[in-house]
């Protein structure tokens, strides 16, 4: 059965989990989500194969990211590929101004965990294949307003303008988009940004009152 050529070689290769990248004071852990992650599934798109990553990550807490996308070329020994990894891979870099200090932990620690997707070399599925389950550093137990995972889809956000159109509250906007998503993770913080942003693309360079005075004569309140 082709499973996309996987090389059980490249497992953990060069991704030993660095714990002098964590902050200081955060005892080092390490815990293996290889097993979560393992499965003989054929996704049908890179989509599904994406979303799937994603789900079973948040149930562990954690966040998966894309590292890199390619697409085969004419070249020999190119392949189509998807790597995945945790938000949390990389290396912190401290700030410019030394003189500045951050009230947070940076997430970055280096975490070697690592995913990879491949097309089918049959067919158009595409096969999951686990690197390294490793990670670095403790599980999130819970995810709810987290930045990434948080954020609107473009649906939402269509929601999100209509409703701020009629006037209605950020508390039952927020309601009415766990009503569409059970699987939700927006917090009323993130409605409240995002109704910002709604609002500033809207009023473009003007200002609030040039952009009311604009809205006053169109809606003829102005004579």
């Amino acid at each position: 059965m082709d499973e996309g050529g996987d090389n059980s070689d490249e497992m953990c290769e060069g991704l030993e989990p660095n714990f002098d990248a964590m902050n200081d004071g955060v005892e080092p852990v390490m815990i293996d989500l290889t097993d979560v992650f393992t499965t003989g599934m054929m996704f049908d798109t890179r989509d599904e194969l994406l979303k799937w990553a994603r789900n079973v990550g948040r149930e562990n807490g954690i966040v998966v990211v894309i590292f890199r996308s390619e697409t085969a070329t004419a070249r020999p020994r190119t392949k189509t590929k998807l790597i995945l990894g945790c938000e949390r891979s990389g290396k912190y870099r401290p700030w410019k101004n030394p003189n500045l200090t951050r009230s947070t932990w940076t997430r970055k620690c280096d975490c070697p965990f690592r995913l990879r997707g491949t097309r089918s070399s049959v067919g158009d599925g595409w096969y999951l294949h686990v690197i390294c389950g490793l990670h670095n550093h403790k599980l999130a137990k819970k995810l709810t307003g987290h930045s990434f995972l948080g954020r609107l889809s473009q649906d939402e956000k269509n929601v999100l303008g209509d409703m701020t159109k009629n006037f209605v509250k950020p508390k039952n906007i927020l309601m009415t988009l766990r009503d569409h998503n059970v699987e939700s993770l927006t917090t009323i913080k993130q409605v409240y940004n995002a109704r910002q942003a709604y609002r500033s693309s809207l009023i473009g360079n003007r200002t609030e009152m040039q952009h009311l005075l604009i809205l006053m004569e169109r809606d003829k309140y102005v004579y």
